[in-house]
C-alpha cells in the first residue's frame, strides 16, 4: 500500500457509493442526497449526467451543496441554451466561485449538451435511448462512455443510478457493499 498515509481508508469507486443504494445500510443510504427517479424531461437527464460528471473525483456532499450555483450558472441545465455557450461563457464559469471552476469539466458539459441534443434528435428522448438497450445496461453504460466527454464508466454508471436505473452490482461494488455493512453492524453494536 505504498503512497497511503496510516489511517486512510481505501477509497471506494466513484459509481459505488452512487449506484447501488437500495443495497446499502441505512446509515449510509440516508446520507446520499441524489435522487433516483426518471426524469421528466431530456433537460433532467442532462443536468443529471453533468452532476455525475462533476462529482466524479471530488466530495458529492460539496457538488450537492454548490449544486443551486450549478442551475443558475448553466441555464438551469436547457440543452438548447448550454448548446450555445461559448468562450465568454466558459470564462464567466471559470470565474464563478459558486460552482467547481474545472474547465475541462465546463467544457466537456457545452458539448455533452450539443451530443444530448444529437441524441435526442436519433431516439426522439433520452429515456428512448436508455430504453433502446433492452435492460442491457453496460451497453447503454458504454455507449454513454463513447458519445459524451468527461463521462467515463464509473460516472456513467452513476447517471443511470440517478435516473432510477436499477442496476447490478459488480463485484468491486459488492465487496465495497459488504465491507460497509459490517463496519455499519459494529457501529450499530457499539450503540446497544
Amino acid at each position: 500500500m505504498a503512497g497511503r498515509r496510516p489511517g486512510n481508508r481505501r477509497k471506494a469507486p466513484a459509481a459505488v457509493k452512487e449506484s447501488i443504494n437500495l443495497l446499502l445500510p441505512n446509515y449510509l443510504r440516508d446520507s446520499m442526497p441524489w435522487k433516483v427517479d426518471v426524469p421528466k424531461s431530456d433537460d433532467v437527464y442532462f443536468e443529471r449526467m453533468s452532476k455525475a460528471m462533476f462529482s466524479a473525483g471530488l466530495n458529492w456532499k460539496m457538488v450537492d451543496n454548490k449544486w443551486p450555483n450549478f442551475r443558475k450558472a448553466f441555464d438551469g441545465f436547457s440543452m438548447g441554451k448550454v448548446a450555445k455557450f461559448d468562450e465568454n461563457d466558459v470564462r464567466r464559469l471559470m470565474a464563478d466561485a459558486g460552482i467547481v471552476r474545472n474547465e475541462k469539466k465546463i467544457r466537456a458539459t457545452i458539448f455533452n449538451a450539443q451530443e444530448a441534443l444529437r441524441l435526442k434528435k436519433e431516439y426522439g428522448s433520452f429515456e428512448r435511448f436508455i430504453k433502446s438497450f433492452h435492460g442491457a445496461h453496460d451497453g447503454a453504460i458504454y455507449e454513454i462512455t463513447q458519445r459524451f466527454r468527461h463521462v467515463g464508466p464509473s460516472s456513467s454508471r452513476t447517471f443511470m443510478w440517478m435516473v432510477g436505473t436499477k442496476l447490478t452490482p459488480t463485484a468491486e461494488e459488492k465487496a465495497w457493499i459488504e465491507s460497509h455493512n459490517r463496519r455499519g453492524k459494529k457501529k450499530e453494536a457499539t450503540k446497544e
